[in-house]
């Protein structure tokens, strides 16, 4: 527990102007990025491990896992995919954190519209990933696809922001 001392340290540490830190912004939207940046990048580098050592791959449904890890789509010549995903997640994670920082690196609404354009890259790789996955190899990875969910979520999460970055309201999006 926090003494009062030591929270009153924190509490004139940052001051209440706009770019301040805040600890309740690890609890907002772009904690939330943050957080699931952190699972995906901990799953994706999980797979580029498992790449250069199959044995460590531990699969539970079906062996779809390694089917997928060990087809000619797993690979962009001798690249595994899975260190797309492991970029992708650290670039995620530093967009959050410039935006929970507020740091003056990039502006919070550039951040916001580069993740969201990050995500919705990704989300057209995956979705021809899942296409491989169920018409031409016919096996599922559940790595693979908790990659694809986390980036689902963390797509929805950043055009919620860029709605609010972008001051689009609801009458705009019915007129």
């Amino acid at each position: 527990m926090m003494s009062e001392s030591h929270a009153g340290q924190l509490e004139s540490t940052f001051s209440d102007d706009d770019r301040s830190f805040r600890w309740s912004d690890c609890l907002s939207l772009n904690g939330l990025t943050f957080a699931l940046s952190v699972i995906g990048l901990g799953i994706s580098g999980y797979l580029t491990y498992t790449h250069y050592d199959e044995s460590a791959l531990v699969c539970t449904a079906g062996g779809g896992c390694h089917t997928v890890q060990q087809s000619e789509y797993a690979t962009i010549g001798p690249i595994p995919i899975a260190i797309l995903g492991v970029g992708m997640f650290l670039v995620l994670m530093g967009l959050a954190l410039v935006r929970i920082m507020r740091w003056e690196i990039i502006s919070a609404d550039a951040a916001t519209m580069a993740a969201w354009g990050l995500t919705l890259s990704a989300l057209f790789y995956y979705a021809y990933l899942v296409y491989v996955e169920l018409f031409v190899l016919e096996a599922i990875c559940q790595w693979c696809v908790g990659t694809t969910v986390i980036t689902i979520a963390i797509f929805a999460i950043e055009s919620l922001q860029l709605r609010e970055a972008m001051a689009i309201t609801d009458e705009d999006l019915i007129d």
